[in-house]
């Protein structure tokens, strides 16, 4: 067994500040606190033995409270179905297996004292809270199976004697203490490969997990294993940030995430709710807790439905940024209907265009005894079937219906529709609602189905002269994202000399803008092409360009593995980027094997493809042809989303950059996928929607997306934000920035270092001894880590700019007293460990010129 090497004042720190302050909230809550320590007996937990994960005794007290009729024998029958009757060995089987007997209940053979047959057995209380036992246990001792060790999780919570969440503690002087207790939480649940090191059984009743250092705080599942899958709690709805103690800079994210999700009626309802398993992209089955915007929205619609007085007071927008997961919104609501008698018998209608929604549809209708319906046209067929839209509009029976406006043809969309159905109680949800095909169809339901409720849902706002949804019912903006590390800040920067940004000093290139407002004529008379798009489809213009973004590419992207998309005018431009693209890549590997200074992986570079991702057409010409194969878009789109160096199912992470015209602009998730380089003019919800691929999270080097604008988008964008209330514009404009930005903050960040080290006399970066002396300050070596960490973060950000240059030096500077200090200390916290590879190149070369030893040995933390 790994032995724990965490210095004791850490582990009071620990204690003091990140466990007791949780103990103390959950007890406000209304639980009960079992604070125990190394002395402990399993009776103090109401066990007979350690081995035991389960408080049989308290499970017993509320089957007899929840079902008063049982006797004690069924009550034996009814424990041993949850404690020794299990359909596998392995954790993800057995932990669904238990959920949904949670949610579905189970039975006996007979009420003896009404002498009904089968009756319904409930473990849990779902409708009367205080029919249930709230208990939370802190140092919960459990037995290793077949050994004499045991592990000692900080905070198991029972439900009605069932472990249903386990919570990991860390300080927040612990180097990256989330990722370390995600690890811990691993551990636990024997999911690293290691069998006995953990206690899979504790975690076959888990509904969810949490990593805290107080200041920071998360919760996934048994199926998380990554911190970016990780998310924050931040609105303690139905409370509000104002409702919990908390100093002067707002309540920290502990608070917020216990508040939020361990107020005992809120876990009542993410257990029943907002939990369900479901199948990734990669086939892998995983288990699902809603987040708190989708929690948030779905109790707030929930409600306008119930309170409503007309259709129109019932529907609104939910404004949910890309990745806030607005399927899985949906489906939460269709479950939250139905708890309500009065909203069990509504019929819901859902308008999309992606298959995805329906196959979780489906998926969720089972779980709640309801069959999806999906309309596979308009029109009725000579011979009714129930396939068609009208139809199953038609009946006066509560279902769940699908209409996927791609397979319905335009010209029977564009047919008025009859009145259908009048009934009030319908509810149409529709997913992406501004977009254009959807104002046919909804038209003909605003016909059709004339009392219905709608509620739109957007990932980005909602024109302010198409508010057919009514108000808004929730939003959660682009900023709101970035905050909780779900998305990134993307960074917009324009190549041309017109965009109507404030990046001039930060221009490396001018390209020409044709795309100004005014005197276009003079300016395509002077260029000389005669349209704007034979411009842009020019050999020199695009090779111009391109040799201008594989430059960008491999100084700012590549370097840390992540990869790019080029949008182009047209097809045409799309075949003619990929040729010069090309031989770009090929000419800077000829000159990075005469010079390679920043260690770029010239072998990775040399196997790197490109693609063109265009649709066809039947009399395309050969060059077009050979892109448009949809067999081949699969390939090149799988490979792309791996990362380099990855395989799955004989394709390789290969593909570094796809150049599209139309194609995977909208709706294509790929958080490998960091820049975009635009040549094409997009406007309105499409630009905006097209900024947000290069947002996601992927991993600790990919700190901000960027936006690399070749044609002055930078003026469309403004006029798509400027159709927004001015609200609205300022959560999209939040969520962008620009050079000049990144270079202040990189000031800033630099500043802040120097500053705390002269408070403390420290003037000269070569003197270590000093810094030795001063670092025997725990406090102030961990102030020093702090500020050291956002340095790092921002000239990443900016580097190799010329500008970044300039900072370098006390960088490298500071990157030996790192790793020197480390060595001193034994603290693995001043390791190297997470540099981003673009700045590790570099730091490197430097260490190594010094003689200092750069390796990083394995560290194993066991509590």
């Amino acid at each position: 067994m790994s032995i724990d090497k965490t210095p004791q004042h850490i582990k009071l720190d620990e204690r003091n500040h990140v466990e007791k302050p949780l103990l103390d909230q959950l007890a406000g809550l209304d639980w009960v606190v079992i604070d125990l320590d190394n002395k402990q007996r399993p009776s103090d937990s109401y066990r007979e033995s350690f081995t035991e994960v389960v408080m049989l005794p308290v499970l017993r007290e509320r089957l007899k409270v929840i079902n008063p009729w049982l006797e004690n024998d069924q009550i034996e029958e009814v424990v041993k179905q949850l404690t020794a009757s299990f359909p596998s060995t392995g954790l993800l089987e057995n932990n669904r297996h238990l959920f949904e007997l949670l949610l579905e209940n189970t039975s006996v053979s007979e009420n003896r004292r009404t002498g009904e047959k089968s009756p319904t057995v409930r473990f849990v209380d779902f409708d009367q809270r205080d029919n249930n036992r709230f208990i939370a246990v802190c140092q919960f001792k459990v037995r290793i199976l077949g050994t004499e060790h045991h592990i000692i999780p900080d905070i198991v919570l029972f439900l009605n004697g069932l472990p249903v969440v386990v919570i990991e503690c860390k300080s927040p002087k612990v180097k990256d203490a989330i990722p370390e207790a995600i690890d811990q939480l691993l551990r636990y649940s024997e999911q690293r490969g290691v069998k006995g090191e953990g206690s899979a059984p504790l975690f076959f009743y888990n509904q969810f997990v949490v990593a805290t250092c107080r200041q920071e705080a998360k919760f996934g599942t048994i199926t998380t294993h990554s911190e970016k899958l990780f998310f924050r709690w931040a609105d303690p709805y139905p409370r509000t940030v104002d409702d919990l103690e908390h100093g002067a800079g707002g309540p920290n994210d502990q608070q917020r995430l216990v508040a939020g999700m361990l107020d005992r009626d809120n876990l009542l309802d993410l257990i029943r709710t907002f939990t369900l398993f479901s199948t990734n992209d990669k086939g892998q089955m995983i288990k699902i807790v809603g987040r708190y915007q989708q929690f948030r929205a779905v109790k707030l619609a929930v409600k306008r439905l119930l309170t409503g007085k007309s259709p129109r007071e019932r529907s609104g927008i939910i404004w949910h940024t890309q990745g806030s997961g607005k399927s899985l919104t949906m489906m939460f609501m269709v479950r939250e209907m139905y708890r309500h008698a009065s909203l069990s018998n509504w019929k819901v209608i859902f308008v999309t265009d992606r298959t995805q929604l329906e196959d979780q549809l489906t998926e969720t209708s089972q779980s709640i005894g309801f069959t999806v319906k999906v309309a596979e046209f308009i029109n009725p067929r000579t011979t009714p079937d129930g396939k068609s839209l009208k139809e199953l509009l038609r009946a006066d029976t509560s279902d769940l219906i699908m209409a996927m406006i791609h397979k319905f043809r335009e010209a029977d969309l564009t047919e008025t529709f009859p009145q259908l159905n009048d009934s009030p109680n319908i509810l149409v949800m529709t997913d992406e609602a501004h977009r254009g095909q959807y104002k046919l169809l909804g038209a003909n339901l605003d016909r059709g189905i004339p009392n219905a409720v709608k509620i739109g849902y957007t990932g980005t706002p909602i024109d302010k002269t198409e508010r057919v949804f009514g108000d808004y019912i929730d939003k959660y903006t682009m900023r709101q994202s970035i905050e909780d590390g779900v998305t990134l800040e993307i960074v917009y920067e324009g190549r041309t000399h017109n965009a109507e940004v404030k990046d001039q000093e930060a221009m490396d290139i001018a390209f020409e803008d044709v795309f100004s407002v005014y005197n276009l004529q003079e300016r395509l008379a002077i260029l000389g092409y005669g349209s704007r798009d034979a411009y842009l489809e020019a050999e020199p213009t695009i090779e111009a360009k391109a040799k201008n973004m594989v430059e960008h590419y491999l100084t700012h992207v590549y370097p840390n593995g992540y990869k790019a998309q080029v949008v182009a005018t047209s097809r045409e431009a799309a075949v003619r980027y990929k040729k010069h693209i090309d031989a770009a890549i090929a000419a800077a590997i000829a000159k990075l094997e005469r010079a390679n200074p920043k260690k770029l992986d010239i072998e990775q570079l040399k196997s790197m493809q490109t693609d063109v991702i265009i649709s066809g057409s039947h009399n395309d010409l050969p060059h077009l042809k050979e892109f448009s194969e949809k067999s081949k878009h699969d390939s090149s789109i799988k490979s792309f989303k791996l990362a380099f160096g990855g395989e799955d199912e004989g394709v390789t992470g290969d593909m570094g950059i796809l150049i599209v015209r139309d194609m995977l602009i909208t709706g294509f998730d790929a958080p490998v996928e960091q820049v975009m380089y635009l040549d094409k003019v997009i406007f309105a919800h499409n630009l905006l929607q097209a900024n947000a691929r290069v947002n996601r999270v992927s991993g600790d080097a990919k700190d901000k997306g960027f936006v690399v604008d070749y044609v002055g988008i930078g003026h469309h964008l403004k006029k798509a934000i400027d159709t927004y209330d001015e609200r609205e514009q300022k959560e999209v404009i939040d969520a962008l920035s620009f050079p000049e930005e990144e270079l202040r903050e990189l000031a800033d960040s630099h500043a802040a270092v120097m500053a705390l080290l002269k408070k403390h006399g420290l003037t000269d970066l070569n003197d270590h001894d000093a810094f030795f002396d001063i670092f025997y300050d725990e406090d102030l070596r961990f102030d020093y880590m702090l500020a050291f960490k956002k340095l790092t973060k921002c000239l990443n950000l900016v580097f190799p700019s010329r500008q970044a240059l300039e900072y370098m030096g006390d960088y490298q500077a500071l990157a030996e007293v790192n790793v020197l200090a480390g060595k001193h200390f034994r603290d693995q916290r001043l390791s190297m460990k997470g540099i981003p590879p673009k700045l590790r190149a570099i730091t490197d070369i430097h260490l190594e010129s010094k003689g200092i030893d750069i390796k990083v040995a394995p560290i194993s933390i066991l509590d």
